[in-house]
């Protein structure tokens, strides 16, 4: 035994800290973790013993950007110090005459550092930002490395503390918690690629976490108004713990219970047809209110279950309402909303699609608006409104397409061009029955399945798997389900319907045996619509079965690829503007020309997410998907402001961010125009602002060049699909039925079910006894487990 080894055990004596330490690695160990530190002061990993096994969060080691880290930024680049031991567990480092000290240490019990931060120059320290690159390996580069690569997925600050999670595609979750006030967070990227030079697009990949201790004003309400500055010789103190968290259905009461932070759990961030919503405090005699955008404050009533206090309100009309507890001088925050209905959001976003052009461009999101169009001319006809939106597509579909050979006519390989193009020729035909419509439909689909098919089914651009580029199956399914239905008297669309059924499950089935090794556009990572597309497909499929075990596989195959994307998905945020969303975040160059990337949730693509989540409750009945659909497509709606009725782009979820946007319209082309490529917002005049927690708008009212903003009306496709015209009711464990969409009351042996608006005529039911329901007039007697749609018409037969 050498002498540093005696040292490091005599120390650990005295200090009551159980340590070893060899050459490279210092060993911090708790009761049921092991803390191991690198010479240069960075945390290499930290192990958590289980049950079940070892739970190990990677940190970058020998490569991107290890940490914890201390870096300031002034306003152009970070500057990132080097440690230098001062002390056992103990490291400083300088930048400018701001000391910065590292303490590795245990917090109730946890892994923790302690940081303080000391002004040792003449003036004061006004930085943009300031804190640590944490080192949590976030770096999703290919599969199945990728699976446990940690994803930044919710950072929430608060007046007085901090707390969010990491979690990988394999379910790992890692809480974080500071009992100080931390004032920001942000996240690095990579670059992705010139075009021109030296112009650059981000690229999609994650560096680092950041926890800003200090930051430049302004920031949202919620988060410390009073750390953008540190006076010469003032020094501040801040506590970071990491937290293993088992299960993240349990992660509020977890975190609770390890660290004693007061937590909010909101199952629910939108309330149900009577205005009712209940959510959860965890602390100690909290003090709660919500307020209402009117400044009113709305009455609560409590009860305790289970060591959470519980409160139900009724929102009493639509819009968003804050909410706020107080619990031994620690303040929570969170939002609850009350939509609009359904039909008010698809009116606004169909306004939403005349008013933000509908351009011809190299990219299908520019033209996007179509779906909500027809959706809403289907359903709410306005002729001068609808004739004028028709009259658009048609515009765009012959500057696109050769009419006669009916195939595109420009990048033929942008597969998900034709597809997404069927699907609005789809919801055309369905609107206005013009057989014309579906005629091209079916011709588009014949063309891409005899030149885009792999022998192996999938459907591709050149040798790259595009299948869940957007959804090129599903929309070949949606069109198969209309020729089938029309195929009970025709045998022309009988033949069309399973040719294109067929081609599309054999697109699917390489989707399930792929099994997680997805391809996609662009750059690879553990990509939002990669993943997400492929299981609402399979799930989608899945639907259409009628055999039982063949229903079954698919199902299975979805879920598997459903959980993995908990980790790009907000499912524990307490904001109803945020819930359900997926963190996108390279997508605001593109649709809204600004940089640099940010976190755009939602954003119009956590649809797909949306999509998959409502299968998975059709063919499962459990509730968790059906309450995490309906909350999104609450969050959805809010894209439209619920007081002037105008489309937003997307929420970005950054507490700060200083953007570039281009403020100039190309002056080469019109909205009229073909218009092809990405060009760079700095090719154009440029504004520099702060943004931060807010909506942005769309722009393409006045640019003319390529945009991609009217990507935001796959929400409202989704709302269309899953929510305009459905009623669910669901009997809970205590026997009594609870409705989405509908209001239900018992009248004797029955119960009535009314839908909240007049075009829903489908209702779904999942009883667990036999039930009498009413719904619309009619009366139907159901069996004890019936799971389907007992009312109306089932979308998914095939």
């Amino acid at each position: 035994m050498n002498n540093k080894t005696i040292q490091s055990i005599l120390f650990a004596i005295f200090a009551g800290l159980a340590t070893t330490a060899t050459a490279q690695t210092t060993h911090l160990r708790g009761n049921n973790w092991d803390c191991q530190i690198s010479t240069e002061g960075h945390i290499e990993r930290i192990v958590f013993e289980g049950k079940a096994g070892n739970d190990t969060i990677p940190f970058f080691i020998g490569r991107g950007k290890p940490g914890p880290s201390f870096y300031v930024n002034t306003g152009s680049d970070d500057v990132v110090a080097q440690w230098h031991p001062d002390g056992r567990y103990t490291y400083a480092a300088d930048i400018d005459g701001i000391n910065c000290e590292l303490q590795y240490t245990k917090w109730r019990n946890l892994p923790a550092i302690r940081i303080t931060m000391r002004n040792r120059s003449h003036t004061p320290f006004q930085p943009v930002k300031a804190g640590l690159k944490l080192g949590i390996d976030t770096y999703m580069e290919k599969y199945p490395e990728w699976n446990h690569k940690f994803f930044p997925t919710l950072m929430r600050n608060e007046r007085s503390h901090f707390y969010g999670y990491m979690q990988t595609p394999g379910g790992s979750v890692l809480g974080i918690v500071s009992p100080d006030a931390v004032a920001s967070w942000s996240v690095d990227y990579n670059l992705g690629y010139q075009d021109p030079p030296p112009f650059w697009f981000m690229g999609h990949r994650i560096e680092s976490l950041n926890l800003d201790l200090m930051n430049a004003l302004p920031l949202p309400a919620h988060n410390p108004q009073n750390q953008w500055m540190l006076k010469d010789g003032e020094t501040r103190t801040w506590t970071v713990a990491f937290v293993n968290i088992a299960s993240l259905n349990d992660y509020e009461r977890t975190m609770n219970k390890l660290t004693a932070m007061p937590m909010l759990e909101m199952p629910n961030t939108a309330c149900d047809a009577n205005g009712k919503v209940e959510f959860a405090v965890y602390g100690s005699k909290p003090e709660v209110s919500v307020v209402g955008a009117d400044g009113k404050t709305i009455r609560l009533t409590q009860r305790t279950s289970g060591g959470r206090n519980i409160y139900a309100c009724v929102l009493p009309e639509p819009g968003q309402y804050d909410v706020k507890a107080t619990v031994e001088g620690r303040t929570l925050t969170g939002m609850l909303v009350r939509p609009k209905s359904w039909q008010w959001a698809m009116e606004r976003a169909r306004e939403g699609a005349l008013k933000y052009h509908q351009k011809a461009t190299s990219h299908i999101e520019s033209w996007y608006g179509f779906h909500s169009s027809f959706i809403a001319a289907k359903y709410f006809k306005e002729p001068k409104l609808d004739a004028k939106l028709s009259q658009r597509f048609d515009y765009l579909y012959t500057l696109l397409h050769d009419t006669v050979s009916v195939e595109p006519k420009f990048h033929k390989s942008r597969i998900q061009n034709t597809s997404g193009t069927i699907g609005m020729l789809v919801d055309k035909y369905e609107a206005y029955g013009n057989l014309a419509d579906l005629r091209h439909a079916s011709q588009l689909a014949d063309w891409l399945v005899d030149n885009n098919q792999r022998k192996d089914g999938a459907y591709v651009n050149r040798n790259t798997v595009y299948t869940s580029v957007i959804y090129v199956a599903k929309s070949i399914l949606e069109l198969a389900l209309v020729e089938k239905r029309l195929g009970a008297t025709d045998k022309f669309w009988a033949d069309k319907a399973a040719k294109h059924y067929e081609s599309a499950k054999r697109a699917i089935d390489q989707l399930v045996g792929a099994d997680g090794d997805f391809e996609t556009e662009g750059e690879l990572t553990f990509e939002d619509g990669m993943i997400s597309c492929s299981a609402l497909q399979i799930g989608m499929l899945a639907l259409m079965q009628n055999d039982d075990n063949a229903r079954r596989k698919y199902c299975n195959a979805m879920l598997k690829i459903l959980n993995s994307h908990d980790c790009l998905t907000q499912l524990r945020v307490p904001d109803a503007r945020r819930r359900g969303g997926t963190m996108r975040y390279w997508e605001a160059q593109y649709d809204v020309q600004m940089l640099p990337n940010m976190f755009n949730s939602p954003h119009g693509w956590s649809g797909w997410r949306a999509y998959a989540t409502y299968y998975a409750y059709l063919l499962t009945g459990n509730e968790r998907w059906l309450r995490e659909s309906y909350n999104a497509a609450s969050a959805f709606s809010c894209l439209a402001d619920y007081k002037t009725g105008d489309l937003r782009w997307a929420f970005v979820v950054d507490p700060y961010l200083r953007v570039t946007q281009a403020c100039s319209a190309d002056t080469h082309v019109t909205a009229d125009s073909l218009s092809f490529g990405n060009p760079h917002p700095q090719l154009y005049k440029t504004r520099q602002f702060t943004i931060g927690e807010q909506y942005v708008p769309m722009i393409s009212d006045w640019q003319t060049v390529n945009t991609q903003d009217n990507d935001v009306h796959e929400l409202f496709k989704y709302i269309g699909e899953a929510m305009l015209t459905n009623a669910f009711v669901i009997e809970r464990e205590d026997g009594q039925l609870y409705g989405y969409n509908c209001k239900v009351t018992k009248h004797g042996d029955r119960w009535n079910v009314e839908p909240n608006e007049r075009q829903m005529t489908n209702l779904h039911c999942n009883l667990r006894h036999a039930q009498k329901i009413t719904f619309r007039g009619e009366t139907k007697k159901l069996e004890a487990g019936y799971l389907g749609w007992a009312f109306g018409r089932n979308e998914y037969k095939f």
